[in-house]
């Protein structure tokens, strides 16, 4: 590699990205990088910014540009990308940048376009390959324009510096620099805050001196501070800085970075959906809201005329034209115009994104705000509102510095500084020309690249925001158990990184005294905050949610060798914490010991996988951090219980004890003096590794490998929620690559339902993988077994056009079963799986189209959904239909209309169709306890709440009741009528699929105690039951859409066969 000949500046922007480069010796100031684009399918041309957006071309377009592509790979990048956004939609990736920042998604997950049919989802790409398609084309036009001068002239050979908003906290830094390493950058490349940069960029071309503080006046020992305002497309960004001349260096005023503000997703993208809302409005075409596709053309064209109107002066009454296409065949017919006036424009701004407020004002919170393309927006949109509670608290603005397309109207700017003139009694501040707000940032990035290479005084920066590890779950109050609900959360946290860090400074955590268990997962569930300036490490402070930011868990395992301990399973080991802020600007933390003995240490790493379904913002469930989660056993017992396992499955197969799971896992409860509802999640995966071990030993027989089958589930489910869940699904995995020892009927309805149990664990790959040698049995005329339909419901994340086929083939299936009065229970849960709007733990991107619900519901209308056969029916449109507020999975307003008279026919409460109509704010999850579906924040049922009598005098009424009751016969699903039922094989059970008796011919009907469960658990009433559905029930989500998945008692009711 050459030598470095320029330091090079990237603002990776949300809708425009700009490169500048500054050479690294001389005096000459940064120049622009002109990036050379298609500007339509015939022509290039040169432009300092590059629209942030990505457009796949069909297949006669890439044919047109094959040979003569400026950029490399399928997408086209910049201006053509732009303009198609406004003509197909439904092929344009946009807005890559905000979703690096959002904790709900998996970011390295391929779903953009965001919502889209139109592009197969194997061509789709994630948020970081978009953002690193963005880099490479940028690092390839550098090259085609001076890499041919020579190795010194390349790309990878300059000092590169990556700009990102000062509100991006660790995870979304880290995710930044993967994108750059992905585009081919050098691993050398760094990051900076983009005020900062901004800042950089005016002080390359003013002097300190003469062009602030003697315009300033004043005494010069007085401390002068400058303030940033950062509106860009998608984030709102504001940084204090303070400048102090009797902290002189080298004869430069130091310049210290104060504050910086929290993540604000609000930016041009929000101004354009105003835009686009308020114009709907007028359109009114059909039910008043605009389908997905129309909805994006809207606000394309709203974007188009924002930046025109902006961008001049004008007239109150200019008027700017915007059209709408009709929908399907109706094209053109149906197409709707309207128009804006600029006085409208400009009063939208001024009066909904910079309203006059008081300084002590706060931005108004809710769980959720605006959604849209599927991210969540800043629910208050008043930057001066968030300006105001940046400020509060802080010295006077001496001068305002303003960056960002969206602060180009002089109007604007005006109003920011009036409102910063009222907060500070008068006192007006001095306004730093930006003639570029467009380009400062890769200006400035450029500028600073260069002075870090000469090693010259820079803005003194640190660490952004103080980190802290939560260390104390609850404290109990008032002398109550525990167990009895007086336990008020309450949590502490230990700062472990101040404010203002320096880089490659490390902190040691060492007054805690901590011990943590060694070779187990070990999680510290993390928080920011840019409110602690004087927090030091060790300073443990009562957790706010006004003031701190949840970041995604620390993760290691503590590994030891065997002679230090390593083998015991209580062993713990003294350690301390060690936090440092990295030259590139990321946060690493690991664990030492602090034993003579043994001299090692661990990284912590953040866990980017959403576990759970929470907005930014939002604090996790109490625990789960520093606190010491235990298994709620003696550890002597765990190790009891591990040694039965191990000794269950070692043993041979006997003729008279036959091994079944049934009997295991009530020797465990014996053993562990627990029942298994009182198992908590770390007793219940701390039985893992013994299970794992005799993975083999299912060859034993057919016995064996059910019984392991079986009880793997129960110790895995739901796959995900527990520290290095992750580990324990590879490990399980290893079960597809041996396959069955047995692959008769038993065990293979066995392992339908342990992928099923375990869904949510499996990666993309995996679920199709578990689906693909099924499908051919899915696509068979003979029904399937309902354990593989189920399975097939359960996997969330396969792709868009197996769900599709999946779809089509259940719903008929379900109408011929349905019609002939027949038993289609399996097929309508699955459908309300693969249908539903908010997937119990797929992201957004899995939710499939609302065409297709709609297909649902035509083929389904003219079924009597209040027929027991078609018990299902409610909660699978319930699912299918209900409000997100998501313009892309939204079902229109005249189905969810019509599905909710159709529901109200069959009888049930209103207050049941609500989610049809509006959207329900998410129920805040539960503490942590006992065993759930999902290990942690899920609703906790227990079963000692169940009353056996009680249930056993339901089922004999209601057996009685219903004499021409249908059971299906597991071996061969045949039907059969009116059979009598043995009371010696009555047995409630809280998994359905750990049967007592082997599943030779005998019936099996169920009571499902789903819906009064979750009412009467949370009172601790006994639970009533009604009969429902063949198998376990994958999970019930509570009105409110919150994950309130329980595991749901079922009681089978089995009777031999003659």
């Amino acid at each position: 590699m050459g030598q470095a000949r320029y330091s090079i500046g990237i603002d990776l922007g949300t809708t425009n990205s700009a490169m500048a480069f500054a050479p690294l010796q001389g005096s000459e100031r940064s120049d622009v990088f002109a990036v050379s684009q298609w500007d339509s399918l015939s022509g290039l041309s040169s432009s300092p910014t590059l629209p942030s957006f990505l457009y796949l071309p069909g297949e006669a377009e890439a044919a047109q540009l094959q040979g003569r592509q400026a950029g490399s790979g399928a997408w086209i990048v910049g201006r053509l990308a732009r303009r198609k956004a406004s003509e197909i939609p439904g092929r344009v990736a946009h807005s890559a940048k905000s979703w690096l920042c959002h904790h709900a998604a998996d970011r390295t997950q391929p779903f953009l376009p965001w919502g889209s049919d139109d592009v197969p989802a194997a061509e789709k790409i994630s948020p970081v390959r978009a953002s690193a398609l963005i880099l490479n084309y940028l690092r390839g036009a550098w090259d085609s324009r001076f890499a041919a001068s020579g190795a010194d002239f390349r790309f990878d050979a300059q000092e590169i510096t990556v700009t990102v908003p000062a509100s991006f906290d660790e995870a979304a830094q880290r995710l930044t620099l993967a994108a750059a390493h992905e585009a081919g950058m050098p691993k050398s490349v760094r990051l900076l805050e983009e005020p900062q940069a901004a800042f950089y960029c005016w002080l390359e071309r003013h002097d300190v001196e003469h062009d602030l503080r003697q315009r300033l006046g004043g005494p010069d020992t007085d401390a002068r501070h400058v303030l940033v305002v950062d509106v860009g497309g998608g984030t709102s960004d504001f940084s204090l800085f303070e400048l102090d001349r009797s902290r002189e260096r080298a004869g430069n005023t130091a310049i210290r970075r104060l504050a910086v503000s929290d993540h604000i997703l609000l930016g041009g993208d929000n101004i354009d959906l105003a835009l686009a809302h308020h114009v709907e409005q007028r359109l009114a075409l059909g039910d008043g809201k605009l389908s997905g596709a129309q909805w994006e053309h809207l606000v394309a064209r709203c974007r188009d005329v924002k930046e025109r109107a902006l961008a001049t002066e004008g007239a109150a009454e200019d008027v700017f034209p915007i059209s709408v296409p009709g929908r399907g065949s109706r094209l053109f017919a149906d197409a709707a115009s309207t128009h804006l006036l600029r006085s409208e424009i400009e009063g939208l701004l001024i009066d909904g994104f910079f309203p006059a407020c008081a300084l002590g004002e706060r931005p108004q919170r809710a769980l959720g705000g605006l959604k849209e393309w599927g991210l969540p927006y800043a629910f208050d949109s008043a930057v001066t509102r968030h300006l105001a509670h940046f400020l509060a608290g802080r010295p006077h603005v001496d001068a305002v510095l303003f960056n960002g397309g969206s602060l180009y109207p002089a109007a604007l700017r005006r109003r920011i500084c009036e409102q910063i003139t009222a907060w500070q009694g008068g006192y007006a501040p001095l306004v730093l020309d930006n003639v570029e707000p467009d380009l400062a940032v890769a200006r400035g990035a450029a500028h600073f690249g260069r002075l870090l290479h000469l090693r010259a005084e820079r803005i003194e920066a640190g660490a952004a925001r103080a980190v802290f590890l939560e260390t104390q779950r609850t404290a109990v109050h008032g002398g109550g158990d525990s167990g009895t609900g007086d336990d008020a959360p309450e949590r502490r946290l230990v700062c472990v990184l101040p404010r203002g860090a320096a880089p490659e400074q490390t902190f040691a955590l060492e007054g805690l005294a901590l011990e943590l268990r060694v070779n187990r997962p070990v999680r510290f569930q993390a928080y920011s905050s840019t409110r602690h300036r004087k927090s030091r490490v060790g300073d443990v402070i009562l957790w706010s949610e006004n003031t701190f930011e949840a970041l995604p868990p620390l993760e290691t395992v503590v590994k030891i060798a065997d002679e230090h301990g390593g083998d015991d399973a209580g062993a713990t080991l003294p350690v301390r914490l060690n936090a440092t802020l990295s030259e590139l600007g990321l946060l690493q933390v690991s664990v030492h010991s602090t034993d003579p003995r043994i001299d090692q240490s661990w990284p912590l790493d953040f866990n980017l996988r959403p576990h759970d379904r929470v907005d930014t913002g939002t604090a996790p469930p109490p625990g789960g951090a520093l606190a010491d989660v235990r298994a709620n056993a003696d550890p002597a017992m765990v190790a009891a219980a591990s040694a039965r396992i191990t000794a269950a499955f070692s043993a041979p197969a006997g003729k008279r004890d036959k091994l079944t799971a049934g009997r295991l896992l009530q020797g465990l409860e014996k053993t562990l003096g627990l029942a298994r509802a009182e198992w908590n999640w770390v007793l219940v995966r701390a039985l893992w590794p013994a299970l794992a071990a005799g993975m083999a030993e299912r060859r034993q027989s057919v016995e064996h490998e059910e019984a392991w089958l079986i009880v793997a589930g129960f110790l895995l489910r739901p796959g995900y929620g527990a520290p290095m869940d992750d580990e324990r699904i590879d490990a399980l995995w290893r079960l597809r690559d041996r396959g069955l020892y047995f692959p008769g009927k038993r065990s293979k309805l066995q392992e339908y339902i342990l992928w099923r149990r375990v869904a949510g664990g499996l990666a993309r790959d995996r679920q199709e993988s578990v689906l693909a040698p099924e499908l051919a049995k899915l696509r068979a005329p003979k029904d399937p077994p309902p354990e593989l339909v189920r399975l097939a419901g359960a996997l969330e994340r396969v792709g868009h056009e197996i769900k599709a086929e999946l779809i089509e083939s259940f719903i008929a299936a379900s109408v011929r079963l349905a019609s002939a009065g027949q038993h289609c229970a399996p097929f309508l849960a699955a459908l309300s799986q693969l249908l539903n709007r908010s997937p119990l733990y797929a992201g957004p991107e899995a939710v499939v189209s609302a065409d297709l619900v709609e297909t649902a519901f035509e083929a389904f209308r003219e079924l009597d959904w209040s027929h027991p056969e078609l018990a299902e029916m409610k909660t699978l449109f319930l699912r299918a239909a209900r409000v997100v507020d998501d313009r892309r999975i939204d079902v229109p307003p005249s189905l969810a209309r019509q599905d909710r008279q159709q529901a109200g026919k069959a009888g049930g409460r209103a207050a049941t169709h609500r989610p049809l109509a509006r959207v329900r704010a998410p129920r805040t999850p539960g503490p942590p306890g006992t065993l759930r579906r999902s290990v942690a924040g899920w609703t906790d049922l227990r079963r000692r709440h169940v009353g056996r009598s009680l249930i056993r005098r339901r089922i004999c009424r209601l057996a009685r009741r219903r004499r021409s009751h249908r059971g299906i016969r597991t071996g061969g699903h045949q039907r059969h009528r009116r059979r009598k039922f043995r009371g010696d094989r009555l047995r409630a059970q809280g998994h359905a699929d750990i049967a007592p008796f082997p599943p030779q011919r005998h019936l099996v009907g169920e009571v499902d105690a789903a819906e009064p469960a979750v009412v009467a658990a949370k009172q601790g009433k006994p639970v009533g039951v009604k009969i429902g559905q063949i198998g376990d029930m994958p999970g019930h989500r509570a009105e409110g859409g919150a994950m309130a998945a329980v595991d749901q008692p079922v009681i089978h009711l089995h009777r031999r066969l003659p």
